[in-house]
């Protein structure tokens, strides 16, 4: 008979498809998911190549199974992610993890050697890329103190591993720890990630509140807890903060603000004053049953007092003493209605970052529905998890099938704004620089449904062993070459072309020719790259995923375009004639001083003859003397 603990891995690697791994590397790869899903719940369901990238198998360190690195309690995909954190926060505190399935001493060892030896170690894996570069002098300056060190061990050995350091490696570190985990609690970690828990409150003190006529507000209490209460209510079996207990609170830990270091000085200084000087904290589950003398929560959130609850935590992992700190708490066991709107309430009286509040708009609201009800023939059908592990409860919906929010953005300016170079940035820069021209009500969803079909599909193949593995860093550029090599230059998101357009893109996918589209754009890079490197010499090579240049380059070798700025102005003129070519397919010209603009079929998927002598606008292209006119549009009379 299997235990349950063995069902959840068999669940994962069904929802992963990895059927055809090993079971040792898939057994590293589910304790890595969900040991490190505590930190953002849901984020590995949609970011399969962060899960890649934290999943580690170095030859050279060879007992690093995990590795894991959050700045400002932001996870770290991307370099680029350290520079979008610092300019946001302007200083930064961070920690790495690593992870070991097996020998925590070996590990140890080879930490050692790694950040002793990290100038020198080839910095080929992602990963080490990513640490080389936090630790680098140009970030260090922004450091607000040493890193902390978390050293993770899964094995069935009890109490925590006792690991030497020379002094000169502590030296590199604030603070160094040391977490086990065992088969019940890993078993923990998994439930907590799955919101299947319940937990036992103490309450000092406490009032039913009833409603007054026919409204049912469930039961709703407000209690006086202790801090070491809610601390265990909110930590796991290992001491680590449950996250996923903060996924509706739509404001996340602040850092180290004045405010959350004015908190901690009251925990320190006037514990007893706490519950005077302290606004308190929402809870909300679905119910609470009285119990031994305590009250039984099932699957509690905490919507409101997320900086609270984060500097206790902080304060108890400090080792301050927390007897005699209180906190009032509202505990409501509500209806689906009710419960959101305590969400709204509670966080509305807080100053957020906008990218917080972002996937609460009606837009997105729209597009999420829109994804439930359209699917390509011939294709998984994909859906857009606006909220974090909104679907982890259908178990017919996989990982491979879902795109969040990072992805989503992502993809839409990589493809419709036509900036692949910014493309691998972090999701609230994106939405900063480009958040009046993205997700605006009365665009069309369906450039938004395509941008997230090609990420998800793409990545499938990659993941599949379909398209090179070379080129897997470079999968928004193939993307983009897919969109353009079939669909040609598109139209404006606000434009009234954009969904005939999608539509003609769609089509050429037909009967699950995507692997080929895919695999023809994976050849164009290529050959496109090596023109580049040629061109510009080989200290060119690494710096092409986010140069606008090599954008312009590429574009240039789709369209002959030879100036960018040019390649932005938009003529207006009338269609002289179309007609066929040789090859069947449609060509003509439109007016212009000195000369008329010649445009094919090639360029402006969807023209016929239904053209002659109508007032279109349009984009000039050159190669080399000749000109021609692409994204040919029918003006409005």
């Amino acid at each position: 008979m299997r235990n349950l603990l063995e069902v959840k891995f068999d669940e994962f690697i069904e929802d992963f498809g990895l059927q055809g791994e090993s079971e040792e590397s898939n057994w590293k790869r589910f304790v890595n998911y969900h040991f490190f899903s505590q930190f953002q719940p849901g984020r590995f369901d949609t970011d399969t190549d962060l899960l890649d990238q934290i999943c580690v198998e170095s030859p050279e360190f060879s007992h690093v199974h995990g590795a894991f690195f959050l700045l400002n309690d932001q996870i770290l995909s991307e370099p680029q992610d350290v520079d979008d954190i610092l300019q946001r926060d302007q200083k930064g505190l961070l920690e790495l993890y690593f992870l070991t399935v097996g020998d925590t001493v070996m590990l140890g060892r080879q930490l050692e050697k790694l950040v002793c030896d990290l100038d020198e170690v080839d910095k080929g894996e992602k990963w080490l890329e990513l640490l080389s570069y936090v630790m680098s002098r140009k970030i260090m300056s922004f450091w607000s103190d040493n890193p902390v060190l978390r050293i993770v061990s899964y094995n069935n050995s009890e109490g925590k591993a006792k690991l030497k350091f020379s002094a000169k490696f502590k030296e590199c570190f604030s603070d160094i720890d040391s977490i086990n985990v065992d088969k019940r609690g890993l078993l923990d970690i998994v439930n907590s990630n799955e919101n299947s828990y319940k937990a036992e409150l103490a309450f000092k003190q406490e009032f039913l509140i009833s409603a007054s006529g026919n409204e049912r507000l469930g039961n709703t209490y407000i209690a006086c807890l202790t801090a070491e209460e809610l601390v265990e209510l909110m930590t796991t079996s290992d001491d680590l903060l449950r996250r996923n207990m903060f996924d509706d609170n739509v404001r996340d830990f602040q850092g180290n603000s004045t405010i959350n270091q004015e908190i901690l000085s009251t925990l320190k200084r006037y514990p007893e004053r706490f519950v005077l000087y302290n606004n308190g904290i929402t809870i909300v589950c679905k119910n609470i049953v009285p119990k031994n003398g305590k009250y039984e929560l099932e699957n509690p959130q905490i919507v409101n007092g997320c900086q609270t609850c984060s500097m206790i935590y902080q304060a108890h992992r400090k080792g301050v003493k927390l007897d005699s700190v209180r906190i009032i708490a509202k505990i409501v066991s509500s209806n689906e209605e009710v419960t959101q709107g305590i969400v709204r309430g509670a966080n509305r009286q807080n100053i957020v970052y906008e990218e917080a509040f972002e996937t609460i708009k009606a837009f997105h609201k729209e597009l999420e529905k829109y994804f439930e009800c359209n699917q390509i023939k011939a294709y998984q059908k994909i859906y857009y998890e606006r909220r974090s592990r909104q679907y982890a409860n259908n178990m017919q919906i996989k990982p491979q099938q879902k795109i969040g929010f990072r992805g989503l953005i992502q993809s839409m300016v990589a493809l419709f704004l036509n900036h692949v170079e910014d493309s691998h940035k972090h999701e609230f820069t994106l939405l900063k620089e480009y958040k009046d021209s993205l997700f605006i009500d009365g665009h069309s969803c369906q450039p938004y449904y395509l941008a997230a079909f090609l990420y998800l599909n793409i990545d499938r193949l990659f993941r599949e062993g379909k398209l090179p593995k070379e080129l897997k860093n470079y999968k928004m550029h193939v993307m983009l070459l897919i969109k353009e090599m079939q669909g040609g230059s598109s139209p404006d998101l606000p434009s009234v072309d954009i969904d005939k357009y999608c539509e003609r893109l769609v089509a050429s996918f037909a009967g699950g020719k995507l692997e080929q589209r895919a695999s023809d754009a994976c050849e164009k890079f290529k050959d496109i790259r090596a023109k580049w490197i040629d061109l510009k010499g080989e200290q060119y090579k690494h710096g092409i995923k986010d140069s606008a240049e090599f954008r312009d380059f590429l574009m240039k070798e789709i369209y002959g375009a030879l100036d960018k700025h040019e390649l932005e102005k938009v003529y207006v003129g009338y269609v002289m004639n179309v007609k066929l070519d040789r090859h069947n397919n449609w060509f003509g010209f439109i007016e212009r001083v000195p000369h008329n603009v010649f445009f094919h079929e090639f360029d402006n998927p969807g023209i016929d003859r239904s053209y002659v002598g109508k007032k279109v606008s349009y984009k000039i292209v050159r190669d080399g003397s000749q000109e021609r006119a692409i994204n040919v549009r029918i003006m409005e009379s």
